[in-house]
């Protein structure tokens, strides 16, 4: 049975095959990345196969959140540059989107570009 990132036997998905990113972040290699480098950690002291199932859930837990926000943000990036001169025209809702923007901004881009995976 199919669940999530990993199957039942020795199949497990890392980068864009389990959580594509739209183009505008950069991230679909960096998570790929880091996907790669906790698989790593999660099977660097592997001592028997019997482990192999557990490790592969542990790495697909530990990636989850990660991955899912940088979805997010990838996709919400994207719609905002598609529709971006029409969101800062728009009377009192384009002001206060742009301060959010701005004040949002930092954050996300601290968050994706950090070395906390």
């Amino acid at each position: 049975l199919w669940n999530g990132w990993i199957d039942g036997g020795s199949v497990v998905l890392l980068g864009d095959a389990c959580h594509p990113t739209m183009p505008n972040l950069g991230q679909g290699g960096a998570m790929a990345i880091e996907d790669a480098f906790v698989f790593g950690e999660e099977f660097g002291s592997i001592g028997h196969t019997d482990e192999i199932h557990a490790r592969l859930q542990a790495y697909q837990k530990r990636r989850f959140v990660r991955a899912s926000i940088a979805q997010f943000l990838s996709r919400n990036g994207s719609d905002l540059l598609a529709d971006w001169d029409r969101l800062r025209k728009t009377p009192v809702i384009g002001p206060i989107a742009m301060w959010f923007v701005n004040m949002v901004q930092p954050i996300t881009m601290s968050y994706l570009y950090s070395a906390n995976i």
